[in-house]
């Protein structure tokens, strides 16, 4: 896919399950169930939508899945599977970990920042090593403090080997990453909740991450459970998509498994997908 000049794919990061009731927050089970179907754990399919930009010199991914760091039990939990892999993902459409020269992390919750690094040995490391890492400070800082009412989503494990490669990058707030790729701090699910945008040529493209994760989060009131801040989210996600259906954006989810990038038309203050 293009944007302009600008060319992008989505690299699943591996899908895995989550619990529904979490992903949708306030909204009733007889609703959100009706576009997800549970498991008899109540756990519903999604995906780790990574971004691949490729932009002049720069080979740019936005997010890194949770990675193959977890125990057993927790892999059983969410059902990952071993063979579905971000660098397994990667190396279909062509790309290695050296190659990857910058990474864009929208927060650092485990889904998010997991697979940026790795076990060697017993040793973790980076999973780029020619990569950057990518932040907001804000975000790194509570991520450190593990300031969140999820306490195993901040994981040290996570953390350490960035912190330790020297290549760790910290944004205070906008920033532009190279021509035609920008974040803006959108808050609500963390403080400093980071989306990402692709300008070129006239047109846009928007990485929403978390602040609305699949199409059902369209919808204002439909935020997740886990948001630190959820009437931020839905002003912050409202403006947005606003913005979104009346400029034409395209528009990425982080968690969708199906409808992973789309259109919006607004009508009657609700937003709805098109093809595009």
């Amino acid at each position: 896919m293009r944007v302009g000049e600008l060319e992008f794919e989505i690299v699943s990061g591996g899908r895995f399950k989550l619990d529904g009731g979490g992903m949708f927050g306030i909204i009733p089970r007889v609703l959100w169930s009706r576009q997800y179907e549970p498991d008899d754990r109540g756990r519903i399919d999604l995906d780790t939508n990574c971004l691949l930009v490729r932009t002049g010199d720069e080979v740019i991914l936005v997010d890194t899945g949770n990675g193959s760091k977890l125990s057993a039990k927790e892999q059983e939990i969410y059902a990952l599977r071993p063979d579905d892999t971000l660098e397994g993902n990667l190396a279909a459409v062509g790309v290695q970990p050296q190659d990857i020269t910058i990474v864009l992390l929208t927060h650092l919750h485990m889904d998010h920042v997991g697979g940026a690094s790795r076990l060697a040995g017993d040793q973790l490391v980076p999973a780029f090593p020619n990569a950057r890492y990518v932040v907001q400070r804000s975000e790194w800082e509570d991520a450190l403090h593990n300031r969140s009412h999820m306490r195993t989503s901040y994981r040290m494990e996570n953390l350490q080997p960035l912190l330790e490669s020297g290549r760790l990058d910290l944004l205070d707030g906008d920033a532009d990453i190279v021509p035609g790729v920008t974040v803006r701090v959108t808050p609500g699910h963390t403080r400093a909740h980071q989306s990402v945008f692709l300008r070129s040529g006239g047109e846009t493209a928007l990485y929403l991450g978390d602040v609305c994760p699949t199409p059902a989060h369209l919808r204002p009131a439909y935020n997740m459970a886990y948001d630190m801040e959820p009437h931020e989210t839905m002003r912050v996600k409202t403006d947005l998509l606003r913005r979104a259906a009346r400029e034409g954006w395209v528009l990425i989810f982080d968690h969708e498994p199906v409808q992973k990038v789309v259109r919006i038309v607004e009508e009657d203050g609700q937003f709805h997908p098109t093809p595009l």
